[in-house]
């Protein structure tokens, strides 16, 4: 069967040998259970997330052919496209025991049969960048198995490895990296007028300039092909996914902002341009009774942010954008925020200013901080501010402890830019009630 690669069968043989080394669990409550490795669970798609985007591309009216993902860890990715699809897949995997749980997962997911397209699924153990040498042992693999067909790639998927330092690497250090990969597999796709069908995973601190780097990339070898940034969230105040979609996924916007939840998509934000982000960093913090907006960054960050704000304006609710940081942009207003901004998806948390502090929470001035709340009638108080993240579940544990029995109203603490007079500039803790 080659050389470079060998093929495993997604099959009862796969998912025995699994068995004896791990037994399958799910991810989360109502989701399949699965075989993987601690490390591997880390690295892994949520099945929600899997699931949801496969049904995205099942409606893409993909070119004939089969999936690819050669970079497929646990599987778990490419069981669900080849699902909504109903396409073959074929994943390729370096490390020789993630492709065999993978080819076991494969088995778990994939609906049970005898016919040739159940038969045909594949993994490879083996480089991902050699394309030669995986569609030589895919076909020796398939043909020892009766089946006599050759399909194209029909769709590409691949989510690298990257380094632990996701800020600061280069595009090179993904594992595999891009251009080779999209340069071996390109030549074998089955591509329409719409170019090559193409998922590309991206660390979600991917810098601007390293976006641009794969925009780069793509107008290289796929030109003149249509493509959709995503920013997507779970709502942790984070980004958890950035993904380029290429040529039939891509949408009519360029770029896309989506914010998850448990099962399913809560709220999408789409445009064909981005916004500058400018914030308005003012010798006061925000005064007492302002409302304060706590934003999912994955909307700034995007820079979908006006066109998503523009949904909330009115005659009365003016605010401005006064950013604490990226993982927590603020909206600033004199006035309450609409009832449709207070439950919208993207909106972390909104409170009244009831109290101002110089310097951050700690271990130290909890009580203090506690004490300062407790008097405006906040009962719970969460610290949404930068803080040593080594300490943080300690002092909001601390917090928790300084207002346990306080009957009060939910809080929590925010920290906010305020300009110097020589034109620099400090922090501001300020203290939220939620009303």
């Amino acid at each position: 069967m080659g050389d470079s690669h060998r093929a495993l069968e997604c099959d009862g043989r796969a998912q025995s040998w699994a068995t004896r080394k791990i037994s399958p669990k799910a991810q989360r409550k109502g989701e399949p259970e699965v075989h993987m490795t601690d490390q591997m669970r880390r690295l892994s798609t949520p099945w929600a997330i899997a699931s949801e985007r496969a049904e995205r591309i099942s409606e893409s009216n993909l070119p004939p052919g089969l999936i690819l993902d050669p970079a497929a860890g646990s599987g778990i990715h490419l069981a669900s496209i080849c699902i909504a699809t109903n396409r073959v897949g074929l994943g390729i995997e370096l490390d020789e025991e993630a492709a065999r749980f993978s080819a076991a997962n494969m088995n778990r997911l994939l609906v049970k049969g005898k016919d040739p397209g159940r038969l045909s699924h594949r993994i490879l153990i083996g480089d991902g960048i050699d394309a030669s040498g995986a569609l030589s042992c895919l076909h020796s693999s398939l043909e020892s198995s009766g089946v006599a067909s050759t399909p194209p790639i029909a769709m590409l998927h691949v989510d690298p490895a990257r380094p632990l330092d996701a800020q600061n690497h280069t595009l090179d250090e993904m594992a595999p990296p891009l251009r080779p990969l999209l340069e071996a597999w390109l030549p074998h796709m089955e591509k329409d007028e719409r170019g090559p069908a193409l998922l590309l995973d991206l660390s979600p601190r991917l810098s601007k300039a390293q976006r641009g780097e794969v925009d780069s990339i793509l107008d290289d070898l796929a030109p003149n092909t249509n493509r959709t940034w995503e920013w997507l969230s779970q709502g942790g105040g984070r980004i958890d996914r950035l993904s380029v979609w290429v040529g039939p996924l891509a949408a009519p916007e360029r770029f896309r902002s989506i914010r998850m939840g448990p099962s399913s998509v809560q709220s999408v934000v789409t445009s064909a341009e981005q916004s500058l982000f400018i914030s308005e960093k003012r010798t006061m913090p925000p005064s007492f009774d302002d409302w304060v907006v706590v934003v999912d960054p994955t909307i700034v960050e995007s820079r979908l942010h006006m066109d998503w704000l523009q949904n909330h304006l009115d005659d009365d609710y003016n605010p401005i954008w006064q950013r604490a940081n990226l993982r927590r942009p603020v909206l600033v207003s004199k006035t309450p925020p609409p009832e449709n901004l207070r439950t919208d998806p993207f909106v972390i948390a909104v409170g009244q200013v009831v109290a101002h502090r110089l310097s951050a929470p700690n271990m130290e001035n909890a009580p203090t901080v506690a004490r300062a709340a407790e008097r405006a009638g906040v009962g719970h108080l969460v610290l949404r501010c930068e803080v040593d993240p080594d300490f943080h579940p300690k002092i909001q544990k601390r917090l928790n402890k300084a207002l346990k029995g306080i009957d009060g109203k939910r809080g929590f603490v925010i920290d906010v830019p305020v300009s110097s007079r020589d034109g620099g500039w400090h922090v501001n803790y300020v203290t939220c009630s939620e009303n």
